[in-house]
């Protein structure tokens, strides 16, 4: 007695789910749930055979396409991310066989994020020991607005040539980061180029000082060039006689900083100041113009291609003109939170936390 036929929709249905890898009593129980009731043996004859008659004698060939995301491939992936170098996303996917999508999607899964790297200061265990030990004393000196009676100021090099260096980006779990792989360590050289003295507060900014290329910043030309123009024009302007606010002078540690000059002419005149013995040294981290205003004027200039030193200077005293008071503010408000996370974290390196 012939058997009964199945209809063609139940037999595309069966084939489908027997591509998927379902087993042929898994099939059963999937079908019976859509309301359709076929026994094992009806799944093994259309497994066995092909076409509406199934008299055709040759087998279903089940092609099963291989899970991308498999243990094995999971793996590969963490080892090649869960490095302080990382390859791109895209020649991980090439090296193992996958899509792209398929890697973002086992770094996501996985608890990786991605993060830029940060430059930071190269720090000595002795800078990590009195960074730690000098932070909290200076963090009360900012606290509770007392950041606004201050002039903090600061050199940098600004040059044409663009510095290429390794990847600036790394993946880090979120549940346990390995921050060390995080930053990027610099040393203090600088490219070519020219040196500008500037400072800022909350009363506003002073004026631009540049240095003439090859001359040494000793402190000689400190006092002379930088100090006193500073004193006799840039403070009267910013904290007038009639207001209140008794300024404090901000600078770091830098050699022409520190001479026993430079430190004789700010008591001869009577200058509030953090002391070299106060101060936190290779600490960029802890100062405004470093971690921040610098970093705003520079990425400002990087949006023009400029092809001289003379352009270049007329463009920094353009954005310089240009920097509003509000960002600096910002600025500056942040300025004590940065230090007491320096005595958080010990003296350690605090950029790639923040």
């Amino acid at each position: 007695m012939p058997r009964n036929k199945i209809s063609d929709i139940v037999e595309g249905r069966i084939l489908q789910l027997l591509r998927w890898g379902y087993s042929q009593s898994l099939i059963v129980n999937i079908l019976k749930l859509d309301g359709i009731h076929v026994s094992q043996p009806t799944v093994s004859n259309v497994k066995q055979k092909i076409g509406r008659q199934r008299n055709s004698e040759s087998k279903i060939k089940i092609f099963r396409k291989k899970p991308s995301q498999t243990p094995s491939i999971i793996k590969k992936v963490i080892e090649k991310i869960d490095v302080k170098e990382p390859p791109t996303q895209r020649a991980i996917a090439k090296d193992l066989h996958i899509s792209q999508s398929t890697v973002s999607n086992i770094i996501k899964n996985s608890g990786f994020t991605l993060r830029k790297k940060q430059k930071v200061q190269k720090l000595t265990s002795s800078n990590v020991m009195k960074r730690g030990q000098r932070s909290f004393k200076l963090y009360r000196r900012l606290a509770r607005g007392r950041y606004k009676n201050f002039i903090t100021t600061d050199e940098t090099w600004f040059y044409l040539d663009e510095t290429s260096g390794r990847r600036k980006v790394c993946y880090i779990k979120k549940t346990d980061p390995d921050y060390d792989r995080m930053i990027i360590q610099q040393n203090t050289s600088r490219p070519k180029g020219f040196m500008v003295w500037g400072g800022v507060s909350s009363q506003g900014k002073t004026t631009l000082r540049f240095v003439t290329p090859g001359t040494k910043v000793n402190s000689n030309y400190y006092i002379n060039n930088v100090l006193k123009p500073f004193l006799t024009k840039d403070v009267p302007r910013l904290f007038r006689k009639g207001k209140k606010l008794k300024w404090i002078f901000h600078q770091d540690s830098a050699p022409s900083h520190t001479a026993k000059e430079t430190i004789k002419f700010l008591e001869q005149n009577k200058i509030h100041y953090i002391t070299p013995q106060e101060w936190m040294p290779a600490s960029p981290d802890a100062a405004p113009m470093d971690y921040s205003i610098w970093g705003h004027l520079k990425q400002q200039l990087n949006k023009t291609r400029i092809d001289s030193i003379e352009e270049l200077k007329k463009k920094i005293l353009y954005e310089w003109r240009k920097m509003s008071q509000t960002y600096i503010d910002k600025v500056l408000a942040s300025w004590p939170r940065r230090v007491l996370k320096i005595y958080q974290a010990r003296g350690s390196h605090i950029e790639h936390r923040l």
